[in-house]
C-alpha cells in the first residue's frame, strides 16, 4: 500500500514538472499571440570583453521591460517591472515582436527604439544608446536561470 502511494507522489511529481517546464516554453507563444514582448536583461559585475556575455558567476538579472504592440494604432505601450505603463510615439507597427517608434529629446537627440524579431535596440543620433553597453538582452531561460541563482542564495 505504502509503494503505490510512492508510486502516485513521484509520478504526480514528475508530472507538475513536465507541465510547468510545457508552460514555461508556452508562455513566448502566448505572449506573442496577445501582442507582447517581454525583454529580459542582464548586466555584468565585471568586465565584458565586447558583445559576448559574461560568466555566469558574474551575471545580474535587471527588471523585465514588457512591450505591448497595437498594430491597428500604430503604437506601443512599454511597462518596466511594476512601474506604470508608458506610450512611445511616432511608431510603424508590424506585431509584437517587429516595430519601431522615434522620438526626438532636446537632450540628447533623435532616439530610435525598435524591436525586429524579439531583438530590442535603441539608438541615439544614429549611435547605439550609451546604457545598452552595461545592459544586454538574455533569453529567458538564461535570465530566469540568474534569477533563480539570485533569490536562493546560491551564490554571493
Amino acid at each position: 500500500m505504502h509503494e503505490a502511494a510512492g508510486i502516485k507522489i513521484v509520478a504526480g511529481i514528475i508530472g507538475g514538472m513536465l507541465l510547468g517546464l510545457a508552460a514555461f516554453f508556452m508562455w513566448p507563444v502566448y505572449e506573442h499571440l496577445t501582442g507582447e514582448a517581454t525583454v529580459y536583461r542582464m548586466f555584468c559585475t565585471s568586465e565584458r570583453a565586447g558583445d559576448s556575455p559574461c560568466v555566469l558567476r558574474d551575471e545580474l538579472t535587471s527588471v523585465p521591460e514588457t512591450y505591448k504592440a497595437f498594430p491597428d494604432q500604430q503604437s506601443v505601450i512599454v511597462w518596466i517591472g511594476n512601474d506604470a505603463p508608458s506610450k512611445l510615439g511616432n511608431c510603424a507597427v508590424r506585431d509584437a515582436l517587429n516595430w519601431r517608434c522615434t522620438r526626438n529629446d532636446k537632450k540628447v537627440g533623435t532616439v530610435d527604439q525598435s524591436m525586429a524579431n524579439g531583438q530590442l535596440t535603441e539608438t541615439v543620433d544614429g549611435n547605439p544608446s550609451p546604457g545598452l553597453g552595461l545592459f544586454y538582452q538574455a533569453p529567458r531561460w538564461r535570465w530566469w536561470l540568474v534569477k533563480l541563482l539570485e533569490t536562493s542564495g546560491l551564490r554571493k
